[in-house]
């Protein structure tokens, strides 16, 4: 593992999951076994978009490729409005409770569903409740062979993570000749390392997660934030949960979305891609099945000065 520092910019990422998508509760999150519950992406992912619009902020948004065909529409628009699209697996399942080739075929599987949809390179990927948990993770590699060129699953922090995954970007490189980017997300708090997302970062005041960020950026890091689309709603949750599973969902919630404002006024965030200065915006690809639909490489220069990394 390789330290990368300098360079780097502030990054918004977003991962788009329905509430349900919620690992504490298995028949929600497997598709077989699920009741018929509410679904509010479909609203919810334009409110989002309009809300970065206003401070011309732009993110990376990790996707579940269950939710992909149904969201299509809403998925290329953002593209088109120079937002990124990144892979947040097939199946919102803990990467940990899968075996090696199953895992490999749900990030695949999601991977080619997202090129289809948007037509360009999807990069990035992110398991779901950050569950390759640390850098000895095996399926690291897979991420690596199924052809992502950057990985935002490890926290560095107890609990989601461990406190000796990096806390800036880190070139991971294996005997194959496979390489991986690692952009973990941002925490607060100095030696505590608090999480910077989910409920812990919710309750943050956006002083303590601005200047947590802006002390990364001094210190060459890369500051991630995380946030997801019904983290924003100030609506109650539509459906049923409990105990963990609710606590997790709910907690802090109340009044986030005016400190979510004011922490997205406080820095210029980007796509991860442009943040790590990976060059330019993700190729076209010839997987593009609407051809009334230009994707966003075709639609905006690079910016120039992106700062090159090398993989």
């Amino acid at each position: 593992m390789q330290a990368i520092a300098g360079g780097f910019g502030p990054a918004l990422s977003v991962d788009v999951e329905e509430w349900y998508h919620n690992c504490w509760v298995p028949e929600y999150v497997d598709p077989v076994r699920r009741p018929s519950l509410p679904e509010e992406l479909d609203w919810l992912l334009p409110e989002l978009a309009e809300e970065l619009g206003q401070t011309g902020a732009r993110a990376t948004f990790f996707v579940l490729g269950e939710v992909t065909s149904r969201l299509a529409p809403r998925l290329r628009e953002l593209a088109a409005a120079g937002h990124e699209i990144a892979c947040h697996s097939f199946h919102h399942w803990r990467a940990n409770t899968l075996g090696l080739d199953r895992f490999r075929a749900e990030i695949s599987r999601a991977k080619a569903v997202l090129e289809e949809t948007v037509g360009c390179e999807v990069r990035g990927f992110r398991a779901p409740e950050w569950s390759l948990r640390t850098v000895s993770n095996p399926r690291l590699r897979l991420v690596a062979e199924a052809g992502f060129v950057y990985d935002s699953s490890l926290v560095p922090a107890a609990g989601a993570g461990s406190s000796s995954n990096p806390v800036c970007p880190a070139k991971l490189v294996w005997s194959g000749g496979e390489s991986l980017l690692e952009i973990p997300p941002l925490t607060w708090g100095g030696p505590l390392r608090l999480p910077a997302n989910g409920w812990c970062g919710r309750a943050a005041s956006p002083r303590w997660i601005l200047g947590a960020a802006r002390r990364r950026l001094r210190q060459g890091g890369l500051p991630l934030l995380v946030v997801h689309p019904w983290e924003l709603t100030g609506r109650a949750v539509p459906g049923f949960l409990s105990g963990f599973a609710r606590f997790f969902h709910e907690a802090a919630r109340e009044e986030f979305r005016d400190r979510f404002r004011t922490t997205l006024a406080g820095l210029p965030w980007q796509t991860i891609s442009s943040a790590a200065g990976l060059g330019r915006l993700p190729e076209p690809t010839d997987r593009l099945t609407d051809p009334g639909f230009v994707p966003a490489a075709r639609q905006m220069a690079a910016p120039a000065a992106l700062r090159e990394v090398t993989l």
